[in-house]
């Protein structure tokens, strides 16, 4: 039987119906964080009052948010690499011997 990964219940304060758990460290951080989302959100298509929704969907809302942006700007940061290396492919290219 392979090893399994158990969490003790004093590793999180705030765990999903799916077992997703917040971090116990960063667990007052989000709900912070969950006090600053705005006034209505869209979740699939349906819009609902941020202050409808319980403390957790609140917390776990607000780190999705925060990913979201986080891979945002990875996506554009690789971009600008992706941009970068054309330009210095092209300068390269120019500069080889018989171009």
């Amino acid at each position: 039987m392979g090893p399994m990964a158990q969490q003790s219940p004093t590793s999180s304060s705030s765990a999903s119906s799916s077992g997703l758990e917040i971090n116990a460290a960063t667990d007052a951080t989000w709900a912070v964080a969950a006090n600053s989302l705005p006034e209505t959100v869209t979740i699939n298509g349906v819009e609902y009052n941020s202050a409808d929704l319980n403390g957790n969907t609140r917390k776990l809302l607000s780190i999705y948010l925060a990913d979201q942006k986080i891979i945002g700007e990875q996506k554009e940061l690789v971009a600008l690499a992706e941009l970068g290396l054309k330009s210095l492919l092209a300068e390269i290219e120019s500069n080889l011997p018989g171009a």
